[in-house]
């Protein structure tokens, strides 16, 4: 079965693989730039072993690499043969209702899980849609410290346009609600 499907499906798969490496590799470039007189500092890409996706209702290992890139302070860009997504860690402590609200209303297709037990969400667009209301208590009856804010792109035509202008609304609302030291010093 696997190898009738790598018979079939060799040239997507490869395909794929050079769009998602292709257009991350232009991205950080363009992020270096755009975001260091901001505060932020883009880490070069790499290729990163062991993460997680999301794939028939289940996070699942990847032991294979994905090319990410940091975004310092607290975030992280990257691709998956799933998509495109970028995740920032927000303190607990900061998580309120209004950016809950404002958060799930901007970026529907979203994961929101804690930096411990990360293959538990609080928040998934797929499997364990809530309101705000809802997530919000869940974030405030956990022993996390931090919380991830992973937003899902698949736009495969434009995905470094679309990245770009959902990594820039997601700046718009952390620094409306000073959730990063970028945008106010702790």
């Amino acid at each position: 079965m696997l190898e009738r499907f790598v018979e079939e499906h060799s040239l997507e798969v490869h395909e794929l693989l050079n769009l998602i490496w292709r257009e991350l590799i232009e991205l950080n470039e363009e992020l270096r730039e755009e975001l260091k007189p901001l505060g932020f500092k883009v880490e070069p890409i790499e290729e990163v072993f062991n993460g997680y996706i999301f794939l028939n209702g289940e996070w699942r290992e990847m032991t294979y690499p994905y090319p990410a890139f940091e975004v310092k302070p607290q975030g992280e860009v990257g691709a998956t043969i799933h998509g495109f997504y970028f995740v920032f860690g927000i303190p607990t402590r900061k998580i309120n209702k209004a950016f809950l609200d404002e958060f799930l209303t901007t970026f529907p297709r979203s994961y929101i899980y804690g930096s411990e037990s990360f293959l538990e969400d609080v928040y998934n667009y797929q499997t364990n849609p809530a309101s705000y209301k809802e997530v919000f208590e869940r974030i405030k009856m956990s022993d996390e410290v931090l919380f991830n804010f992973e937003v899902e792109i698949k736009d495969f035509k434009n995905p470094r346009e679309a990245l770009k202008l959902k990594f820039y609304r997601f700046l718009d609302l952390a620094k409306k609600y000073e959730l990063l030291p970028v945008f106010k010093e702790e």
